[in-house]
């Protein structure tokens, strides 16, 4: 038999109110030529990088736990760096919902997409949003690094630098042996094919510029560059643990390295917009 309903208008307490299930966020996709196409030129040269080193370096090396071991070791990296690459991309940045939020109509308006303009929200010309605690626009994940992704994007370039990390000791290593034992000198006849030389040159530019986005986007986190003001009065001026926090979750986990897990942030989300 049913427990009876408490009547409308009642004060009975039937236990804590069940907060409202949020809508599920849509697919946020920036419709952009020059983003999409250095996009797709980062998944290809991670793609690319892997195949080389699979058919050139590991399969004829005749080691099979050698090859297998660095083979795993390379994919983990690049299948990690690309998922945060994907999620970066796909995920809002933590844009200003159009229209007019509840208590927003005295908030002052941006005059080119005339959304309610919150504290630390600045326009992106190319998303055509406001979005909140904005860093920059990446043409190479098609996105603004916001808010709501900036933990992907981190990760994103962690992973990437560690591949190609990986990659450079991998063709460096062998070499400076060979160095070490007189087998290579500046007038020996064998030299490294096209493949592994342009394999190389990949890994250097990919270590570079990755490692320095990591450091910059790490030192802005702790350095509160951004203002990362997720709760007004708990996040507004914060220590560098307290700013780290506001990016990648309130509980330290291993959650923290995963681009599958989005950070547990313990704040009411909006709705996701498509552009």
């Amino acid at each position: 038999c049913p427990a009876p309903s408490a009547p409308s208008g009642s004060s009975a307490h039937l236990g804590p109110a069940m907060p409202a299930p949020r809508p599920a966020p849509r697919v946020w996709f920036v419709r952009d030529a020059l983003g999409i196409g250095c996009a797709a030129v980062a998944w290809l040269l991670v793609l690319g990088a892997a195949g080389l080193l699979l058919r050139e370096l590991l399969l004829p090396c005749g080691d099979a736990a050698y090859a297998a071991a660095n083979g795993a070791l390379f994919l983990a990296l690049a299948t990690l760096g690309l998922a945060a690459h994907a999620r970066t991309m796909l995920t809002d940045p933590g844009s200003v919902p159009r229209g007019d939020p509840p208590g927003s109509r005295a908030a002052p308006r941006c005059a080119l997409c005339a959304s309610a303009k919150p504290a630390g929200t600045h326009h992106c010309s190319v998303c055509g949003r406001c979005i909140r605690r904005r860093d920059h626009h990446c043409p190479w994940v098609n996105n603004c690094v916001g808010e709501d992704n900036q933990k992907y994007f981190v990760l994103f370039t962690l992973y990437t630098a560690l591949a190609s990390l990986h990659l450079l000791l991998l063709l460096g290593v062998p070499v400076l042996r060979r160095f070490a034992r007189g087998e290579w000198t500046m007038h020996s006849t064998v030299s490294p094919g096209t493949s592994l030389f342009l394999l190389f040159m990949v890994a250097l530019k990919g270590f570079f510029l990755a490692s320095v986005m990591f450091v910059m986007q790490v030192y802005a986190i702790c350095s509160g560059a951004q203002r990362l003001q997720r709760d007004e009065g708990r996040w507004g001026k914060g220590s560098k643990w307290a700013n780290v926090k506001a990016v990648f979750g309130h509980r330290v986990s291993v959650a923290w390295i995963s681009p599958f897990a989005p950070p547990d942030l313990q704040r009411a989300r909006g709705h996701h917009y498509v552009v």
